[in-house]
């Protein structure tokens, strides 16, 4: 499939890019307070997001056509639909997590107006850069070169693939060379070997939820805001949480956040269900939207 080879390629130039990179880069402005594979992996983000640009130009796409649409009020009033809807969506979740004992409130636990703020920037920034990226670009060019389906299940994939590549085995950071950036890349794809098959299909079933949205409503504002709410909870829950691995229902929860698992996986499944049956007799607009 196109759109599967051209993402495949896409990631790994962005990995090689950093990963050429990253060595000099560190070694002049580097220091033992951030690892060297934070430099690595955070240079791979940097050159996903400024791929969007040559994308742009050589596939004549915008910001409207990936989704940004409603560049006035309405806008922000989709993001915080959107949001709210997050929020009661995760809290379906968390809530049987906390009655099952499978999360354990601390005992010092405070919802502070700092964490409160910090989670609701982070939701905020995670959501807008990996909707743009994922129900934004690869969602409208996987749109372009097949069908809905295929949008929806190849977005979905890279999505919830992107989450377990990351390095689980440090290299020697006093033994550093001009390939170590190439070293840290391996390790991080490596670990896709010890994926567990719940935490990938729970953020698979994210990505299909979000992909749906961005599909019947033709913009990423609604996707966003349920995004950033996703995000801005399970921050909150595991600063003010601890998971329990002796409770019996504790396999819900997964091994990736200690929140997501095979609950979320069958919630949101229904989510996605209930949301094309609700948007069925809407007409999409997609039908009369430039591909």
């Amino acid at each position: 499939m196109k759109a599967l080879i051209f993402f495949i390629f896409y990631f790994l130039l962005a990995s090689a890019l950093a990963a050429l990179i990253s060595y000099p880069l560190f070694h002049f402005f580097g220091n033992d307070a951030f690892r060297f594979e934070s430099w690595v992996t955070r240079l791979a983000l940097i050159f996903l997001i400024l791929g969007l640009i040559p994308c742009f130009k050589i596939f004549n796409l915008s910001n409207q056509l990936i989704g940004h649409t409603n560049p006035d009020n309405s806008r922000f009033k989709q993001i915080g639909i959107g949001f709210i809807a997050g929020l009661l969506i995760l809290s379906i979740v968390i809530l049987p997590l906390l009655l099952l004992d499978i999360r354990i409130i601390e005992a010092d636990a405070t919802l502070s107006l700092s964490l409160i703020i910090k989670a609701l920037l982070a939701g905020l920034v995670v959501a807008l850069i990996e909707e743009t990226l994922f129900r934004g670009l690869f969602f409208k060019l996987s749109l372009r070169w097949h069908n809905a389906i295929s949008a929806i299940f190849i977005s979905s994939f890279f999505y919830a693939i992107l989450h377990f590549i990351k390095p689980i085995v440090h290299i020697d950071q006093s033994q550093l060379s001009i390939v170590s950036g190439f070293e840290v890349i391996a390790n991080a794809f490596s670990a896709l070997s010890a994926l567990h098959a719940d935490d990938f299909l729970a953020l698979f079933s994210v990505g299909i939820l979000l992909a749906t949205v961005r599909y019947k409503t033709q913009s990423l504002n609604y996707c966003i805001g349920l995004h950033a709410s996703w995000v801005f909870l399970i921050k909150i829950c595991k600063d003010l949480t601890d998971g329990n691995n002796a409770a019996q229902w504790s396999f819900l929860s997964g091994h990736y956040d200690g929140i997501i698992g095979w609950l979320s996986f069958v919630w949101l499944i229904c989510c996605t269900i209930v949301f094309l049956i609700l948007s069925k007799n809407h007409p999409n607009p997609a039908s009369t939207s430039p591909h």
